[in-house]
């Protein structure tokens, strides 16, 4: 009469997932908890990069238009690349996203000096402000991100601080410094970040 439930029992064996509880009721056996799936916020980080590498190239080409300035324009208080591009592919998320919060503040601060130091550069306000909110924006998904996979952050790097008044040619060549630096910036953030993404 048992040869029944015997088999029933040794059914139930081959399923690893079951397993006969008080009265033969079926619970689903406990898994263990998964690590956050960052995927979708790195996907928005990159939709984000991208589209604040655009914006800062179309403002750069306006400044161009309205502010000609030839030659090589430099600013000491730029952030620095991380690394170049041969080591982008070994790039790591504990490596690249805390620094991309921490430079991208730096270029944020940067462009606030600049809106209130260059007075020559008024007509170009709107869009200047309009880039340092999308900035902010992306800082902000970069920093959720960070706090979500429990990342270390940076030690603040020294940086040089800007004077609170330049002349109008001085503020004329550090908007074509501060601009092309975050252009290039963003260009090689957003490979690594697509790099990053493709590994997950």
């Amino acid at each position: 009469a048992g040869a029944p439930w015997r088999a029933l029992l040794a059914l139930l064996g081959l399923w690893p997932g079951l397993w006969p509880g008080p009265g033969l009721a079926l619970a689903p056996r406990p898994r263990p908890p998964s690590p956050p799936d960052a995927r979708g916020d790195l996907d928005s980080v990159i939709h984000l990069a991208k589209a604040l590498l655009g914006d800062t190239k179309a403002l750069l080409e306006l400044l161009k238009s309205r502010f000609p300035a030839e030659g090589e324009h430099k600013m000491d208080s730029l952030p620095v690349l991380a690394m170049s591009a041969l080591e982008l592919p070994n790039i790591q998320a504990s490596a690249l996203l805390p620094r991309l919060g921490s430079d991208l503040l730096r270029y944020q601060r940067l462009l606030e000096w600049l809106r209130r130091a260059g007075v020559a550069l008024r007509g170009l306000e709107p869009p200047l402000g309009a880039l340092r909110g999308r900035l902010e924006r992306l800082r902000g998904r970069l920093e959720h991100l960070v706090s979500r996979l429990s990342l270390p952050r940076p030690a603040p790097s020294p940086a040089v601080t800007p004077p609170p008044q330049v002349t109008p040619w001085g503020a004329v060549r550090a908007a074509h410094a501060l601009l092309r630096g975050l252009h290039l910036y963003l260009d090689w953030a957003a490979r690594a970040l697509v790099l990053l993404r493709n590994r997950l």
